[in-house]
């Protein structure tokens, strides 16, 4: 099989152009080809999944190889197992109820799914695999052809896949595109028949524009400050523990980890001191970081010390809480900075990293109107009662909601994962959202036995319209 890393732009048009001519000789793949495609995602990550260890511990540092398993290799797996079971179902052809008159004739409406052609995937370095895989599967659960550009910060991510992907996938089903920011430019400006895009808001921007200047729809997976409320009537201990375990996880470097806390000023200290006690549970100090992932890149480690250093300028109160990490491995030591001011940077910025804010509020409306006040976060979290939870589900807007838990609103099957306004558009990955996004619902008429009816439309108009419209013009009761 022929497949490489295209550094150049050149190759990368070429690489375009094989794949839209490979997908004009093939429009519509049929259920067999569909599952082979996804198997072979499949074969690809259990069958290198020591190499995927192996890469991301090179990009990263230091990263639990138990936990890359987890994250990076076990949800592609149980994702194509979701797919594979439900795509038969999802490539049947939706009815539809014609309106009348046309229903009384026979007349059919139907919406038939077709593949949009060619789908570029732009992934971010804090998971490529399993977001560049993930993404994969669903463009071609709906019978599409597939370039990923990876993350120029994910080398040894990007070489591994440019390198065995070719292994399970002809350049015209599958092409991973490795280099720096002129190649990603190039790469968002290619006619894709949709485009989807995982990262910052910033860069979302600019990969919007060069869409635009194509009419190619996007999909923007972005992120921004994930808040959770904690209510009075919430069991301290737990909401802490589930809130530390989030923030913690892959050090904090995740789109939808929680960003802030929002807490009554009486219930500080208990929560305060239930989640320290809770860190140094799930990273014991003589275990030395052993399970604690680095910060990905130099840069970004140093931005995690600014962030720290900013809010000690502004006199924060801050509290680190002493895990062993090993900054010669750019393990970032756990922090939480209470009541920051609005001006600083750990209030402004999405964080990205093991830094939990905690700001004090007067109760749970206005924990609501501080979140109204700012961007729509990707993800909310909530721990409380079923007053609470109404309260804020109905009157909050984020694109996924936890509630008495953190993240595993990513994590079930069924539910679509997606953002709002500054946080994303568009939906994939479960509930058969990743087929429909990556898929053209074309909608059909097929005219019934009485093939004349339209025609009573047509002038010179008379009594037959006119009774016709008498039926209609009504107000609703």
């Amino acid at each position: 099989m022929n497949n490489s890393a295209y550094t150049d732009v050149q190759t990368l048009q070429v690489s375009f152009n094989s794949q839209r001519a490979a997908f004009s000789n093939e429009r519509m793949p049929d259920l067999a080809t569909r599952q082979d495609r996804i198997k072979r995602v499949v074969d690809f990550i259990v069958e290198q999944q020591d190499d995927v260890v192996a890469a991301t511990i090179a990009d990263w540092q230091h990263k639990p190889a138990a936990f890359i398993k987890a994250v990076e290799i076990l949800p592609v797996i149980n994702h194509a197992k979701v797919v594979r079971k439900n795509l038969k179902q999802w490539m049947r052809d939706e009815t539809r109820r014609a309106d009348f008159p046309f229903n009384m004739v026979g007349a059919k409406t139907y919406i038939k799914y077709q593949p949009l052609g060619v789908v570029g995937v732009m992934v971010p370095w804090n998971g490529p695999i399993a977001m560049a895989l993930v993404a994969a599967i669903d463009a071609f659960s709906a019978g599409n052809r597939v370039m990923v550009k990876i993350s120029e910060f994910s080398p040894a991510a990007a070489a591994l896949l440019s390198e065995k992907i070719p292994q399970y996938f002809e350049a015209a089903e599958l092409t991973i595109v490795t280099g720096e920011v002129d190649i990603a430019q190039a790469f968002a400006a290619l006619p894709f028949d949709h485009l989807m895009y995982t990262g910052s808001a910033g860069t979302a921007k600019h990969i919007m524009a060069a869409a635009a200047r194509n009419l190619t729809p996007v999909t923007l997976e972005l992120g921004g400050k994930s808040p959770v409320i904690v209510d009075s009537d919430t069991d301290m201990v737990y909401a802490a523990q589930r809130t530390m375990s989030g923030r913690l996880i892959n050090s904090g470097q995740g789109c939808i980890t929680p960003d802030y806390v929002l807490i009554e000023k009486p219930l500080l200290a208990e929560f305060l001191a239930a989640a320290k006690a809770a860190v140094a549970t799930m990273y014991p100090f003589e275990s030395a970081g052993e399970d604690y992932a680095s910060i990905a890149t130099d840069a970004h480690f140093r931005r995690m010390n600014e962030l720290l250093e900013d809010a000690r300028t502004k006199n924060c109160r801050i509290e680190e809480i002493n895990i062993g990490a090993d900054a010669s491995k750019r393990q970032f030591t756990p922090v939480i900075i209470i009541d920051p001011p609005a001006d600083s940077r750990v209030a402004r910025e999405e964080i990205f990293g093991p830094i939990l804010v905690i700001k004090t509020c007067d109760g749970l409306q206005a924990a609501i109107d501080h979140i109204n006040a700012g961007e729509r976060p990707l993800a909310l979290y909530y721990f409380g009662g079923e007053k609470g939870k109404q309260q804020v589900l109905e009157q909050t807007h984020s694109g996924g909601v936890a509630v008495n838990e953190v993240m595993m609103q990513l994590m079930m099957s069924d539910l679509p994962f997606g953002g709002v306004g500054h946080s994303g558009m568009g939906s994939y990955w479960g509930g058969g959202a990743g087929y429909k996004r990556f898929s053209h619902a074309k909608s059909v008429f097929e005219q019934g036995w009485y093939k004349n009816i339209a025609a009573m439309m047509d002038p010179p108009y008379g009594k037959t319209i006119a009774n016709m419209l008498k039926m209609g013009l009504k107000k609703l009761r």
